[in-house]
């Protein structure tokens, strides 16, 4: 064969291996992205239903120490169903499969919820159901603690 021609062939050939395997990291790109548009559907259609169960009054007092709502059977449930979802979240991004932009949405939420004080109320009834989720667990109780130690320090100033 022609070396000129040989040349030729090898260049269309690295040119063909470098244009597929750029194809393939804008695919797989593409398709994380894909996916991670579809856990976010999914899990804020989840959390919207969980919300519509609320009680009313937990759900407007939940922030409010003052006016938090008395408990109940379904407060308790809305609570475990709202951490289950939690816990599930943070394992999805814990383990790489949640992309970081989509938790970084959810975890201001999910901190906020966490540190609230419907939610310190609540938690020594709903911890027992997170021991086979020791990562889980102390990451919601290291969340309270910080909201603790950010009011005692508020309200030592």
């Amino acid at each position: 064969m022609h070396p000129h021609i040989e040349l030729a062939l090898k260049c269309v050939t690295a040119a063909g291996t470098i244009g597929t395997f750029l194809t393939l990291i804008f695919t797989i790109r593409n398709v994380r992205r894909q996916i991670n548009v579809g856990i976010l559907m999914k899990y804020t259609e989840r959390y919207e239903h969980i919300l519509d169960k609320f009680p009313q009054d937990a759900l407007f007092g939940r922030f409010d120490s003052q006016a938090l709502p008395p408990q109940s059977k379904q407060l308790t449930l809305c609570l475990l169903k709202y951490l289950n979802l939690c816990s599930e979240e943070y394992y999805l991004w814990k383990n790489g499969y949640l992309a970081k932009t989509v938790w970084a949405v959810w975890e201001g939420d999910l901190k906020r919820m966490i540190a609230s004080p419907l939610l310190q109320r609540e938690w020594p009834d709903l911890r027992a159901e997170y021991l086979s989720h020791q990562d889980f667990m102390e990451y919601v109780e290291r969340i309270q603690a910080e909201k603790k130690v950010s009011r005692v320090a508020a309200a030592s100033v």
